[in-house]
């Protein structure tokens, strides 16, 4: 059956008081009265109706009525875009592209007689009649809840692949049956290849894999094809398409398909580039190596301990230390371990810690060895934090003291014991040279007067020293007492260098002091002020340039009274700064004995200074000025 575009006019004309539209529901139906297909309509439980040639309907059935709403006989005679808005005479012959008669169309929109629209999908069929001509048949189908299904659909896949690409997934299907092998453009990605580039796939990836790696590879694929495992990963090496770098990939390979006696004839897999991952991993594992290797060979004892105090791990060092074994160590705690009497200044600490106050402490302690031997221990302390910020584990890091103490307090014994027995004698004899050399009744010669001179300053210069040692020591062990209260700073200064010009006539120099402001005061204890002062004109005056001028200054720095003293002359080797206030330090040995000094003064006015609230330090660039200064508190420090 050829199909033909003729459109013949309607047969018959209107009667009077006939509308057209009447004439042609009267018209159409007598005609289809008579059509063969009409009992065959009315029995179909699909929507279907005719449209004739001049676009009005013919003939519909019930579901069709159902479909669009309308009671029964009231689509006969209607216009067809009543209820297909879109669907004209010649929108629907367009559809049909000869030689055939009929079409599929998917996407028309439909119209119920409440006014409602639904997406439709109709078979149309065309054909000519003798005596009506150009008719189209439609089989109407409801495509609306389906349009929506697919449409679902097809977000659901978008967002799928979306998150596959986003994540670095690539997948493959492999046919066991007919060998073959389809991957999503992701693995090509991976592989670094253009998504329209013809390669074979297999010797492609097979040739860019490792050759250590090729067996692991394939392994999880020849496992899952046996049916041994229905899953199987495995990491292998991939190189890059430049090659010059190998990637790691981790691969996942599932069964997906058997045949009817059980034999697998396809898998599905996916690939990954986990070169990031396995970066992080390995600098995670040397990490830890490093930190167990450091662990078990410090000389120091080191142990991890839960926030209670219980030990976790112990390295050698500290089962030395304490005397047991790891095994009876672990079953004990700190708590134990420790004197009684340091046990609640250790937790006090430990408390602040917890709370997140300090970041870590230190102290000494008394420990119980597993000979019941009292150890001294230098403890270092620092808490490790879980996600939460919540406390996890504790370092703990132990120091043997016990003999460091035991021989610093031998020194100190040592020392105050020489000291004082040998200045109760000095100062006698001391006093005996003074009187020697003041005698005008039976005068020396020359010779015994140089020989006086010579023992009395030596044993001035004894003296200091013994006072300097007594000093230190004191101030070391924390037991020189000290007087502070609020004065005006510039008249101790102005004291200390009027008992200082002994020093600048001996060397050639002169002081100079600058008080902007006379009233400032500070807490300060006049004694120990002094002595600080005495050093550090004392040692200006030595090292400054013969016939120069040494500067004291003293200026308001806010919560503090600074004073600086700066001298001409040869500056600080960089290499000795860090050493310039440790005890017996000299730059030059054979510079400070022709200056003469003891090598204590300005360790032991760093105490000083420190011990009375304030700071200390210097400034000495090369070529330029040497210049030392301290503060004093203008608050009460203690």
């Amino acid at each position: 059956m050829s199909s033909t575009r003729t459109h013949p006019p309607l047969r018959g004309t209107a009667r009077a008081g006939q509308t057209d539209a009447s004439v042609n529901r009267a018209e159409t139906g007598r005609a289809m009265e008579k059509s063969p297909i009409i009992d065959a309509f009315k029995r179909m439980q699909v929507p279907l109706m005719i449209v004739g040639a001049d676009g009005r309907i013919l003939e519909c059935n019930q579901a069709t009525e159902h479909l669009f709403a309308y009671p029964h006989g009231q689509l006969v005679g209607r216009a067809t875009r009543e209820i297909l808005p879109d669907a004209s005479l010649e929108w629907l012959q367009a559809q049909i592209v000869p030689p055939a008669i009929d079409t599929v169309i998917k996407g028309m929109t439909g119209r119920t007689r409440d006014g409602d629209t639904m997406l439709l999908a109709a078979n149309v069929t065309a054909w000519t009649d003798s005596e009506r001509g150009l008719q189209h048949a439609l089989v109407l189908r409801d495509i609306t809840l389906d349009a929506s299904a697919e449409k679902l659909a097809r977000n659901q896949m978008k967002r799928t692949n979306d998150a596959i690409i986003g994540a670095g997934i690539a997948v493959f299907e492999y046919n066991r049956v007919t060998d073959t092998i389809i991957v999503c453009d992701q693995w090509r990605a991976i592989l670094e290849l253009e998504q329209s580039e013809p390669v074979d796939m297999r010797n492609e990836w097979r040739g860019r894999v490792h050759p250590d790696d090729l067996e692991t590879a394939l392994a999880p694929m020849y496992r899952c094809l046996a049916g041994e495992a229905g899953r199987v990963s495995c990491d292998y090496r991939l190189l890059s398409r430049d090659g010059l770098r190998w990637r790691w990939i981790r691969s996942d390979i599932s069964i997906a398909e058997r045949d009817a006696s059980g034999t697998v004839i396809r898998i599905n897999g996916a690939m990954s580039d986990i070169t990031d991952r396995k970066s992080v991993e390995t600098a995670l594992r040397r990490s830890v190596e490093r930190f167990r290797s450091t662990f078990e060979g410090a000389a120091i004892g080191m142990a991890i301990v839960t926030p209670d105090g219980r030990f976790l791990e112990v390295n050698p060092a500290i089962c030395a230390a304490f005397g047991y074994s790891e095994e009876d160590l672990l079953k004990t705690d700190f708590q134990t371990l420790t004197h009684p009497e340091d046990l609640a200044s250790d937790l006090a600490q430990f408390e602040r810690l917890k709370a997140g106050e300090i970041s870590c402490y230190q102290l000494e302690k008394r420990y119980f060895r597993s000979n019941g031997a009292i150890m001294w221990g230098l403890l270092a302390v620092t808490m490790i934090r879980d996600d939460e910020n919540r406390p996890d584990q504790v370092i703990k890091q132990i120091i043997d003291v016990t003999e460091r103490r035991r021989l610093s307090e031998l020194k100190s014994e040592f020392v105050s014991t020489v000291s004082h027995e040998l200045r109760t004698p000095l100062t006698s004899i001391l006093g005996s040279l003074t009187l020697l050399s003041s005698m005008d009744a039976e005068p020396f010669s020359d010779e015994a007067q140089r020989l006086l001179y010579i023992a009395e300053q030596n044993g001035e210069r004894l003296h200091a020293l013994i006072n300097d040692v007594l000093d230190f020591e004191k101030f070391s062990a924390q037991q020189m007492r000290v007087h502070l209260f609020s004065q005006p700073i510039v008249p101790l200064i102005d004291e200390a260098v009027m008992a200082s010009l002994s020093y600048a006539d001996k060397f050639g120099v002169r002081f100079v002091v600058h008080t902007p402001d006379r009233a400032l005061r500070a807490y300060a204890d006049p004694k120990r002020f002094q002595q600080v002062m005495a050093n550090l004109l004392s040692n200006a005056a030595k090292f400054a340039t013969e016939g120069s001028v040494i500067e004291i200054v003293t200026e308001d720095i806010g919560s503090a009274i600074r004073v600086s003293v700066t001298n001409d002359g040869q500056t600080i080797p960089k290499a000795f700064h860090d050493d310039l206030f440790k005890p017996f330090a000299q730059a030059a040995p054979s510079s400070t004995r022709r200056r003469s000094g003891t090598g204590l003064g300005l360790s032991i006015t760093k105490q000083i200074v420190e011990q009375t609230g304030g700071e200390i330090g210097f400034d000495s660039p090369e070529g330029g000025q040497t210049t030392f200064w301290f503060t004093a508190p203008k608050n009460n420090p203690h």
